[in-house]
């Protein structure tokens, strides 16, 4: 799998400039777009840590010297609009941010109840509807195709295998971001910004089946789409879950698709089934998870052998 400008990435305050210029300097290539979210005030975002960067000068200097360097290799960048709490003011106050100093970006990725407003503050760009609209059913995309201009769905959850859909979104000439790492149970009823849905259908789903069975279904293996098991013909980026987390996270997170690794991390470091699987609820039994137990019931599921590269 040729993984060129593939990776869709957060971009994370958790590290310093020189990092994230290293970074880029050797990651550049796999990298087709940043995602993030302006330092204008907690309603901006879903998460507090990264609010609570934005709170020093020096960090907000950094993002948007960030925001230059990636440009400069030809990054597209991509505002996020998906919090509950935004209005027509404030996304005007985006994008006056955005005009002010002079930073172009290529897409918007938002609710469903900011349409009108993206709409007259963001013309002529590229519109991706959020994964953060909770759609849940072919037949909830179809009313967004035919009452919005879409040119792309953020799709995760129980769609994470739906080969069918991704044709047939490609066919109508939209995109697919594929969420790598979410780990979202796939039957969630909605997505409103808050752990408490999640976590009660984590713990009902729990009565009945293990932990590993449920992360085997609800996680990406780089190895499913190595196999065609996940049909990457018809998906334009693979998007990371990241912003929290440091570049070393990126780095391996990125790493174990394009090179096919998984045992080698978690056998270092439990944490590691974040990359691809990082639903908050997991976190707390990464270090007792049974990567073998994870393997056999992936094929189970999959129906093909596991492998990675060595």
């Amino acid at each position: 799998m040729d993984y060129t400008k593939k990776f869709n990435i957060g971009l994370t305050l958790n590290t310093n400039f020189n990092q994230f210029k290293k970074f880029l300097s050797e990651y550049h290539n796999y990298i087709h777009s940043f995602y993030f979210s302006l330092p204008l005030g907690v309603k901006f975002h879903t998460r507090t840590k990264v609010a609570l960067a934005f709170l020093s000068p020096f960090k907000r200097r950094q993002f948007y010297k960030m925001l230059d360097l990636a440009k400069s290799y030809g990054i597209e960048l991509e505002l996020l609009l998906n919090t509950l709490r935004l209005d027509d003011e404030l996304i005007k106050k985006a994008a006056d941010d955005l005009k002010k100093r002079k930073i172009q970006i290529d897409s918007v990725c938002f609710l469903e109840s900011y349409y009108e407003s993206v709409k007259k503050y963001f013309p002529d760009i590229k519109y991706i509807f959020s994964f953060n609209n909770g759609l849940r059913t072919s037949k909830e995309i179809e009313r967004i195709i035919s009452n919005y201009k879409a040119d792309t769905f953020v799709l995760g959850s129980n769609f994470i295998r739906d080969n069918a859909l991704f044709e047939r979104l490609e066919e109508s000439g939209k995109e697919v971001y594929l969420l790598l790492n979410n780990g979202c149970s796939f039957n969630c009823g909605t997505c409103n910004n808050t752990g408490s849905t999640c976590n009660e259908t984590f713990y009902k789903n729990k009565k009945n089946l293990s932990v590993e069975y449920l992360y085997a279904l609800q996680s990406i293996f780089p190895y499913e789409i190595e196999e065609g098991l996940i049909d990457a013909s018809h998906i334009k980026c693979f998007k990371i879950s990241n912003r929290c987390s440091d570049i070393k996270f990126i780095r391996q997170a990125m790493d174990s698709f394009i090179y096919n690794r998984v045992r080698r991390y978690v056998e270092k470091d439990a944490n590691c089934y974040a990359y691809w699987g990082r639903a908050g609820y997991f976190w707390k039994y990464f270090k007792k998870m049974d990567f073998d137990k994870i393997v056999k019931f992936k094929e189970q599921i999959l129906k093909i052998p596991y492998y990675e590269d060595k």
